[in-house]
């Protein structure tokens, strides 16, 4: 389990989308994109002209309002949108009834999103500051200068756009953090000893292995011709694993983007929860360096498997969780902090929601449910990994499926 850092205020979904989109490249390149565009070009120009979309008649209609500013149901379906298509999804791929339930919480984030923005007009941020933010996302992304102009071209943006983008984020969170200072204390070691004993299951820490993977990636619509041409590249990649370097095949041959550029790796996981069944049953009947005899078939295509180590279970000490758990319970207490401001500048604002409100959770089917604790910390923290790789296939591991 993880801390659950508060979510005060949306940060540009289309900052949100770009960062993911240049954090890790999910499609594999077929073509030699230099050599179409003359074609490409000469296609375009002979193509006849499309009809203008027409105009969606509820797009004009106000949500809320915000002081002197207004949100539009367009407004807030273009910010979902964009979202959706960082993470692949069509448009009309939401059902009605959760579409709503979306609309609203984005609405919510919005006009907080214009309070902060008008607070933090007059915070200033540097251009260093801002290209320093930006090649961090770079080098989550990788790649060349043209990859990232294309893979923000697909979102409607240049990087001239999303470093506005970037200024705008650091403007808000400069501002909540100037208003929280001084309105919460960091946990003391009492309290961080007394969350330890009290919550023991939170570091106890299940045997766990370490392994990396070469990706031949299968389309779910593969035909019997492509899926076995998968299976022999599988075939031949552990081959070559017998007699050349496992992490040099992996930046060859594998079609994670994710884990691609570091060997394959994808560090230490459990047996049950973090990988899909097939792959993890694999990585833990291996034994140290060694390398799945045959290909292991998920839902992702064809995997090529090393154990590079093995955990035994353990539990975690307190002097080691201490700084994990003076970490958590702080920020929990800033999250507060923070929505208390937020609640605050709300409070002082002339807000006018035109959005009937939500049902309650469980309205009319008995007491609603109700919202669990915020996690607590892992005993051993994870690696951390592009946001992405979470929410677009193929990702850096195979996800564990949804236990039914």
């Amino acid at each position: 389990m993880k801390p659950n850092p508060a979510r005060p205020f949306v940060v540009a979904a289309s900052l949100i989308a770009a960062a993911a989109v240049i954090g890790a490249d999910t499609t594999p390149k077929k073509k030699n994109a230099k050599a179409e565009a003359p074609a490409k070009a000469k296609q375009e120009a002979e193509a006849p002209a499309k009809p203008a979309a027409k105009a969606d008649p509820k797009a004009a209609e106000v949500l809320a309002t915000v002081n002197e500013d207004t949100i539009t149901r367009g407004d807030v379906d273009k910010a979902i949108g964009k979202i959706m298509a960082q993470r692949g999804m069509p448009p009309d791929a939401l059902p009605p009834g959760q579409r709503e339930q979306i609309t609203r919480s984005m609405l919510d984030d919005m006009i907080l999103d214009k309070l902060v923005t008008r607070a933090s007009a007059e915070v200033k941020i540097t251009d260093a500051e801002v290209d320093g933010e930006f090649q961090k996302i770079r080098q989550r992304r990788g790649g060349t200068d043209e990859d990232i102009k294309k893979d923000l071209e697909k979102l409607g943006m240049t990087v001239d756009s999303l470093k506005g983008e970037i200024r705008d984020r650091m403007q808000k969170m400069k501002w909540v953090e100037d208003q929280t200072k001084g309105k919460f204390q960091e946990a003391s070691e009492p309290e961080a000893k007394e969350f330890y004993e009290k919550n023991p299951q939170h570091f106890e820490q299940p045997e766990q292995v370490r392994a990396s993977h070469i990706l031949i990636k299968l389309e779910p619509d593969a035909n019997p011709e492509q899926i076995t041409a998968a299976m022999k590249k599988a075939e031949q990649a552990i081959v070559r694993s017998k007699k050349e370097d496992f992490g040099k095949l992996a930046q060859e041959l594998s079609d994670d983007p994710g884990s691609k550029p570091k060997g394959g790796d994808l560090s230490y996981f459990p047996r049950e929860g973090a990988m899909v069944e097939p792959f993890a049953e694999a990585a833990f009947k291996l034994k140290k360096d060694e390398v799945t005899a045959e290909p292991v078939r998920s839902q992702f295509g064809y995997h090529v498997i090393k154990q590079t180590d093995r955990k035994p279970a353990s539990k975690q000490s307190f002097e080691e969780a201490k700084p994990q758990i003076v970490n958590y319970l702080g920020n929990e207490r800033k999250n507060q902090a923070v929505q208390g401001v937020l609640d605050d500048l709300r409070g002082k604002a002339k807000v006018d929601v035109k959005l009937p409100p939500l049902p309650a959770p469980g309205a009319g089917a008995g007491p609603a449910v109700a919202t669990p604790p915020v996690p607590a910390p892992e005993a051993k923290p994870e690696p951390k990994r592009p946001p992405v790789e979470a929410v677009t296939p193929p990702v850096s591991a195979p996800p564990a499926e949804p236990k039914k």
